[in-house]
């Protein structure tokens, strides 16, 4: 094995290395990520790196659908006292 093919190997050994290091910190980050939203952190609101879009209590089941306008109505509309 010459030093092209050394230097080469290395190169690839240390990429792949590299990968499952940013695997690792990237599984890190859902780790945390997970355990603030299960203890209801409050920083997860003003923490950088994090987008928070939609924040909303729902039922299990519910879908959300990202980009639609809620309006929040106070008044009940009965459809019988019409």
């Amino acid at each position: 094995m010459d030093s092209a093919q050394l230097f080469g190997w290395i190169l690839a050994i240390g990429f792949i290395g590299i990968f499952f290091l940013g695997l690792l910190w990237l599984r890190g980050r859902v780790i945390r990520l997970d355990k603030m939203l299960e203890n209801g952190d409050l920083e997860l609101l003003e923490k950088t790196g994090i987008k928070t879009e939609v924040l909303n209590h729902a039922p299990n089941g519910s879908q959300i659908l990202p980009y639609t306008p809620y309006v929040a109505i106070d008044v009940v509309n009965d459809e019988k006292s019409l």
